[in-house]
C-alpha cells in the first residue's frame, strides 16, 4: 500500500492486491531457482572433490540445508518490503529513507554481536588450516617453475652470445662480400661444429640465405619453420631471441647484426643462431608447468573443512540479519506510513499545491502532527490568496500610473518594471527584468544612474533626484530619474525604487511661455518708435526734396529715405509675427472635416511646377473639433518647409505627400505631411518647434513654434521623424471626438 491523493485533494492509503500477489509468487519463483541452483552447485562440488573427507559429510549437508530452508523462508518473507524500499528509493518517495533508517538500525543491532563472534570464528579456522596447508610442495613446485623457466634464459643466452661471436668474425675477416661467400660457408661449419649448436644461419640484407650449418641431431621438419619477423629485426640493429615451435621440438632463435666496416650503423647482414630442444625436453618443462598450475587449481580447495565452517558462521549470521530487517520492517511500518503520508503531503504543499489535506483518525502524537499540518496548510492557502489577490491590485495601480517605476535589488538588478516605464524607455516587456541596470542602461544614462544609486546606497539621503535626456528611437525625451532606497521590516536595505517623470513636454511649454514673453516685450518695445521713425523719413523727403537742387543729392535723399521706409515696414512685419507668437487668437473649435480641410489647402499648391503633390486620406474620418484658420495655418506652414527643403536639393524625386488616418484603439487621428527634400540633421529635431530657431538663412525661426503652439491650443502633439529614403515627415496627433 502507498498513498496517493483521492479525488478531494486528501491523502489516503490505496491497496493493489493483486499487483502484491503477483509480486509475492515473483520472489517466491526467485528462491526456488536459487536452491535448485545451490542443490546442483553441490553436485558439481560433490564429483569435483572425491578425495576431501568433508565433501561427503552427511551432517554437513544437513546443516547446509537446513540454513538455506531459514533463509529462503525470511527472503520470502523480506522480498516483498525489500524490493518495495528499493523501487521507493530509486524513485525517491518521501519516508522510504526513514524506513531504511529503522531496518538499518535494527540489523545493525544484531551484526554487532554476530559479526563479532563470525570475525573471531574465522580468524581462528583459518590461521589453523593455513598452518595445517604449510607444507614444501608449494615451494618445491616453484623452484621447478623457476628451474624450468631459467633453463629457456639461458638457453636464449647462449644462442644471444654465440651469435655475437660469429657476427663479430664475420665482420673483422669482411666475410659477406662476394668474395669471401665460400670462406663464409666454411667458416660458419666450423663454427657450428666448434661451438656444438644446432643450426646456424646467415641472412643478407635483402633476406638472401648465405650460409648455414645443421647439427646432425635437429630434424629437417624442425628447419621449415623460420620467422623473418625475427631477421627483419635484426636487419634494423636490433638484438632480439624468439621461442619458435618446429614440429619435433622447439627452436630457441638468437638474431644479431653484422655491420658493415665501412659505416658502423649499417647493417649488411644478420646472424642466426638455433638451439633445438628436443620435444621430449619441452614436455618435462610442460609438465612442471602443468603441476604448478594444477596445484594452484587447487589451493583454494585445501580448505574445505574451513570453508564449511565459515560458510556455517556466514549463513548464522545472514539468518540473523534477515530476522532482524524483518522485525524491522514490521515495527518501522507503524510510525513511517503516517510519516510519509505527511512527507508526501508536504512534497504536494511545496510544489504549490495548498488544498492537500492528511486524513489520520488516530489520536496520538502523530495524529496532532498531521492536524498541525492541516490547520498550517489552511493558513498558507488563505494567505496565498490574499497575497495573489494583492499582487493583481498592486499590478493594476502600477498599470495605471502614468509614471515609471523601475524595481531593483541590493546587487542593482530590476525585479519588476511598469508599463508606463516599458513606454518611456521605449523597451519591451520584460527586456530588464533580471538583468542589471549597467546592462541595459545606455553610457550617459548610466553613469547618472550609477551614480544615484551610489549616493543613495552609502549617503543618508533616503531619494535622490536627477533629470536625465535619453534617446528612443528618433526622439530625445527628458526624464526626471528619483531613486529611493528600499527599506524592510527591520530597517535593512533591501534593495531600490526608480521612478521616472517624463517632463518633455513641461519644459517644451515652459521654454514656449518664456519665448512668448520675450516676444511680447520685444513687439513692445520696437512698435512704439517705428512709427515715429518711418513718419519722420518721409517728411525729411518732403521737406528736403524740394529744396536741394542737386540731382546726385536728390538721389541719395531719396535713397536713404526708401531703406530707412522699407526696413522700417520690415521691423513691422517682425515685429507682427512677434505679437502673433506672444499672443495667438483663442481658439474657436467647430466640428470640423479635416479631410476636406487638406483638400482645400492642398488645392492651391497643385499649380507649382515641378513639385508631385499627393494625398492619401482616410475614409470615414470622424469630424474633429478644430480652429479651422489655425489648421489650416498649419498645413500652409508645413507644406511651404516642404517646399523649401525640396527646392534646396538637386536632383532626387520632388514630392509632397500630406496623409490622415485614424487609430481607433486609441482615439487619436494622425495628419502627416511628408517631403523628400534634404531632410533634417538629428541634432537639429530636438530644437526644431523652439523659437528662432531656423534651418533656412532668411527664416524668422517662428513659424514651427507657431504650428507647435496651435497644435499644442488643440490638445495635440507634433512631432519629426526621417522620410526613408529622404527627406522629413512631420506628424501631427489630435484627439478623436468623444
Amino acid at each position: 500500500m502507498r498513498p496517493g491523493l483521492d479525488s478531494e485533494g486528501r491523502i489516503s492509503l490505496t491497496a493493489d492486491e493483486r499487483r502484491r500477489r503477483r509480486r509475492d509468487w515473483g520472489i517466491a519463483g526467485l528462491v526456488a531457482l536459487l536452491l535448485l541452483g545451490l542443490v546442483g552447485l553441490e553436485k558439481q562440488l560433490l564429483s569435483f572433490s572425491q578425495t576431501l573427507p568433508i565433501g561427503s559429510d552427511a551432517v554437513f549437508l544437513t546443516l547446509v540445508h537446513i540454513n538455506v530452508i531459514g533463509i529462503a523462508i525470511l527472503v520470502f518473507l523480506l522480498g516483498r518490503n525489500v524490493v518495495k524500499l528499493v523501487v521507493e528509493r530509486r524513485r525517491g518517495i518521501m519516508g522510504s529513507r526513514l524506513n531504511t533508517k529503522f531496518v538499518v538500525s535494527f540489523v545493525f543491532v544484531a551484526a554487532v554481536s554476530t559479526t563479532a563472534l563470525f570475525i573471531f570464528s574465522a580468524f581462528l579456522v583459518i590461521h589453523t588450516i593455513d598452518v595445517w596447508f604449510k607444507l614444501q610442495l608449494s615451494d618445491s613446485l616453484g623452484e621447478s617453475v623457476e628451474v624450468a623457466n631459467t633453463y629457456y634464459r639461458e638457453a636464449e643466452d647462449q644462442a644471444l652470445y654465440f651469435a655475437r661471436l660469429i657476427a663479430s668474425q664475420v665482420e673483422e675477416r669482411r666475410l659477406l662480400r662476394q668474395d669471401g661467400l665460400e670462406d663464409l660457408a666454411y667458416f660458419i661449419a666450423h663454427k657450428q661444429l666448434e661451438y656444438n649448436l644446432g643450426v646456424v644461419e646467415v641472412f643478407s640484407a635483402q633476406l638472401e640465405e648465405l650460409a648455414k650449418a645443421i647439427h646432425p641431431d635437429v630434424p629437417v621438419v624442425a628447419l621449415e619453420a623460420r620467422d623473418s619477423e625475427l631477421i627483419r629485426t635484426g636487419l634494423s640493429g636490433i638484438e632480439q631471441t624468439s621461442i619458435q615451435d618446429a614440429g619435433a621440438g622447439e627452436l630457441i632463435r638468437g638474431v644479431v647484426p653484422v655491420h658493415s666496416t665501412f659505416q658502423e650503423r649499417e647493417v649488411v647482414g644478420v646472424v642466426v643462431v638455433n638451439r633445438y630442444i628436443p620435444r621430449a625436453m619441452g614436455r618435462r618443462v610442460d609438465v612442471i608447468h602443468a603441476a604448478a598450475a594444477a596445484y594452484e587449481r587447487l589451493k583454494p580447495s585445501e580448505g574445505t573443512f574451513q570453508t564449511s565452517m565459515l560458510l556455517l558462521l556466514a549463513m548464522i549470521t545472514l539468518l540473523s540479519l534477515l530476522f532482524s530487517s524483518w522485525m524491522g520492517f514490521r515495527l518501522s511500518k507503524q510510525i513511517t506510513v503516517p510519516i510519509q503520508n505527511l512527507a508526501a503531503a508536504t512534497a504536494e504543499v511545496a510544489a504549490g499545491n495548498l488544498d492537500v489535506r492528511i486524513e489520520h483518525p488516530a489520536d496520538d502524537e502523530i495524529g496532532l502532527l498531521v492536524a498541525a499540518f492541516n490547520r498550517m496548510a489552511t493558513d498558507l492557502s488563505v494567505g496565498r490568496e490574499d497575497l495573489e489577490r494583492r499582487r493583481a491590485q498592486m499590478e493594476i495601480i502600477l498599470g495605471s500610473v502614468a509614471a515609471g517605476v523601475v524595481s531593483l535589488d541590493k546587487e542593482a538588478v530590476v525585479t519588476t518594471i511598469n508599463p508606463s516605464a516599458q513606454r518611456l524607455l521605449g523597451i519591451a516587456r520584460g527586456a530588464w527584468v533580471g538583468k542589471k541596470v549597467s546592462e541595459v542602461l545606455e553610457s550617459s544614462a548610466l553613469e547618472t544612474a550609477e551614480d544615484l544609486l551610489r549616493r543613495v546606497a552609502s549617503g543618508p539621503q533616503e531619494a535622490l533626484r536627477r533629470q536625465v535626456s535619453i534617446t528612443v528611437g528618433d526622439e530625445v525625451r527628458t526624464l526626471n530619474w528619483t531613486v529611493s532606497r528600499l527599506r524592510d521590516a527591520e530597517g535593512e536595505s533591501a534593495g531600490f525604487v526608480l521612478v521616472l517623470d517624463d517632463v518633455t513636454q513641461i519644459l517644451n511649454v515652459q521654454r514656449m511661455a518664456a519665448w512668448r514673453e520675450v516676444a511680447r516685450r520685444i513687439a513692445h518695445e520696437i512698435k512704439n518708435p517705428l512709427t515715429p521713425i518711418q513718419l519722420s523719413a518721409q517728411r525729411l523727403r518732403r521737406k528736403l526734396g524740394e529744396r536741394v537742387s542737386d540731382p546726385a543729392d536728390r538721389k541719395l535723399l531719396n535713397e536713404c529715405t526708401d531703406a530707412i521706409t522699407n526696413q522700417v515696414q520690415a521691423l513691422k512685419l517682425l515685429v507682427s509675427e512677434f505679437s502673433n507668437f506672444a499672443q495667438l487668437p483663442a481658439t474657436d473649435p467647430t466640428p470640423t472635416d479635416l479631410n476636406q480641410l487638406v483638400r482645400e489647402t492642398v488645392t492651391m499648391y497643385r499649380g507649382k511646377p515641378g513639385i508631385e503633390f499627393e494625398t492619401q486620406l482616410a475614409p470615414s474620418l470622424p469630424k474633429l473639433d478644430l480652429d479651422c484658420e489655425q489648421i489650416k495655418r498649419v498645413i500652409l506652414n508645413l507644406v511651404d518647409n516642404a517646399m523649401g527643403a525640396i527646392e534646396a536639393c538637386d536632383g532626387g524625386p520632388r514630392k509632397i505627400s500630406v496623409s490622415t488616418r485614424l487609430d481607433r484603439a486609441v482615439g487619436i487621428v494622425y495628419l502627416e505631411v511628408a517631403d523628400t527634400g534634404c531632410g533634417i540633421r538629428p541634432e537639429d529635431r530636438t530644437r526644431l518647434f523652439e523659437p528662432y530657431f531656423s534651418t533656412k538663412r532668411s527664416g524668422s525661426g517662428l513659424g514651427l513654434a507657431i504650428v507647435s503652439r496651435i497644435v499644442s491650443d488643440h490638445s495635440g502633439y507634433i512631432r519629426v521623424r526621417e522620410n526613408k529614403p529622404r527627406g522629413s515627415r512631420f506628424i501631427i496627433e489630435l484627439p478623436a471626438r468623444t
